[in-house]
């Protein structure tokens, strides 16, 4: 058993790509999107998605909850994602 476990790691080591910590640029605008957006805004804007209806209300309430937070809160937020937005373009 413990052979077997050892030969599938090196096995998965040997044959798969090695993976980066990259993030996607547009869940990067996506994440700023809903830092900056009214409401209204950000619930069009999902549509490019072509989300469920529940989907993008259960989106909305959480973004309630993001818009009560402090001014330099999101900032710190949105200086994180710029900068990872930049580190991938």
């Amino acid at each position: 058993m413990r052979l077997s476990v050892c030969v599938l790691l090196v096995t998965l080591a040997l044959c798969c790509k090695q993976a980066n910590g990259l993030a996607c640029p547009i869940v990067v605008t996506e994440s700023l999107e809903f830092l900056d957006m009214a409401p209204a805004l950000y619930k069009f804007s999902l549509q490019k998605f072509n989300p469920p209806s529940e989907n993008v209300d259960a989106k909305l309430k959480v973004k309630e909850c993001t818009d009560k937070m402090s001014t330099s809160d999101r900032n710190q937020i949105k200086l994180k994602e710029i900068l990872l937005k930049k580190c991938i373009l």
